[in-house]
């Protein structure tokens, strides 16, 4: 009898013990995926380009079970069939060329974006460029904060988008945003593309990822000034332009391009970086002072004896920016030869009295000598592709008012000195 009481006894502490292990630690079930799609997108990125998608556990460790397929067509969409996953994190890693938004052509080198995502509930996860700034930054939460994923994911987009004086609407997730159907990631893009080379921007997104990681936020200055020069120097109706004549093309769908000038606006209306890349206008050039320096308000038309007097108007453009001048009301008379460096001439216009100056190619010098005749000449600086003058100024030539011969050989207040 004795034995048979510890028997049942045994049996029990072992049944006790199974029945205890079965329900702490459940067998997770896998998450099957008949097929799991998405987009690629910097600007879309081209065919060919390679997808990565590895498994990750709760603390964001690769498990080393990982799908590998690529971008087919030009919109950046990719599938992978059959995925089988133990734990429901991914990490997506995407490698290749991309059109390039800003410059309207396709990348001349390579890009690598991530994304982190909960695919429990979903079939398809994009990799942009808000996935690619919040994915080191939600590893620290989770790694070093021990948040959960979802907590990590929303505090990371939040404080990613808060660089940009942006906000998404609840619920909406960086992963399930597309170009053409989400302003605020296109602004991003465009804002962090700028007139940047693809090694640059890389660069650049390295350094912000590298700075917000511990806290959030972004410490280093230099970097939220490449972020707004960025956003004053790209022209947001010639990136429109671009991608709709990209989305226009066979295959890519022929969608409507979102309102994300609103957005690059609102940063550059709110931000409190301080951009540091301007144009600027020297005393002098070539051919002596420069009448676009802001300090050279008065010049003389003629000297004793009566020769014109010539002078430079010259700017110092970083590349990337542009300007365009505008003589109103005077009399004027540029050099044709020299030849204008680096400046292309409208015709006179004799309706509002105006001639167009424009700098053609902004990063190289540029000089151009003129003659201003004796009066006042209206000049308006437009900077940066600007709808109006980003600034006004009146200039005075001191010297005899000549009034021309009416001749339909030489336009009124206008010379031209071959």
């Amino acid at each position: 009898m004795k034995t048979k009481i510890l028997s049942s006894l045994a049996l029990g502490l072992f049944l006790g013990f199974v029945s205890c292990n079965i329900t702490d630690n459940p067998v997770e079930q896998p998450v099957t995926k008949e097929t799991f799609s998405g987009y690629v997108q910097k600007g879309p990125f081209i065919s060919g380009s390679s997808v990565a998608i590895s498994e990750l556990d709760e603390s964001l460790n690769q498990t080393g079970r990982s799908y590998f397929t690529t971008v087919t067509g030009n919109s950046g969409s990719f599938e992978q069939k059959q995925v089988e996953l133990i734990s429901n994190y991914v990490q997506l890693k995407a490698d290749g060329y991309y059109f390039n938004e800003v410059s309207g052509q396709s990348s001349p080198g390579q890009l690598t974006l991530y994304a982190l995502a909960d695919i429990s509930q979903v079939n398809s996860a994009n990799v942009n460029v808000l996935t690619h700034l919040e994915r080191s930054r939600v590893e620290y939460l989770v790694q070093q904060q021990e948040l959960s994923f979802n907590a990590a994911k929303t505090q990371a987009q939040q404080e990613v988008l808060a660089l940009f004086d942006l906000e998404l609407p609840q619920q909406a997730t960086s992963e399930s945003l597309n170009l053409t159907n989400n302003g605020i990631l296109l602004a991003v893009s465009c804002i962090l593309q700028g007139h940047l080379s693809t090694g640059d921007m890389s660069e650049l997104m390295a350094n912000i990822i590298s700075d917000i990681r511990p806290d959030g936020t972004l410490d280093n200055p230099s970097l939220g000034s490449q972020l707004i020069d960025n956003a004053r120097l790209v022209s947001t109706a010639a990136i429109r332009q671009n991608l709709e004549k990209k989305y226009a093309e066979p295959g890519m769908g022929n969608v409507s391009i979102p309102d994300f000038e609103t957005y690059v606006k609102q940063f550059m209306d709110e931000t409190a970086y301080e951009p540091k890349t301007f144009i600027t206008y020297p005393e002098t050039g070539k051919y002596g002072l420069n009448i676009l320096a802001e300090e050279v308000t008065s010049v003389k038309a003629n000297d004793s004896i009566g020769h014109h007097v010539f002078y430079s108007m010259k700017a110092e453009l970083p590349e990337g920016t542009s300007l365009k001048i505008m003589l109103k009301g005077g009399m004027w008379a540029y050099v044709g030869l020299p030849v204008p460096e680096n400046w292309t001439v409208s015709e006179y216009d004799q309706t509002t009295l105006s001639q167009v100056f424009t700098v053609t190619q902004s990063g190289i010098p540029n000089d151009l000598k003129i003659n201003i005749e004796a009066g006042e000449t209206t000049i308006e600086y437009y900077e940066n592709g600007a709808t109006v003058p980003s600034r006004v100024k009146q200039l005075v030539s001191e010297g005899v008012i000549v009034t021309p011969p009416d001749s339909t050989n030489l336009k009124s207040q206008f010379f031209y000195f071959p």
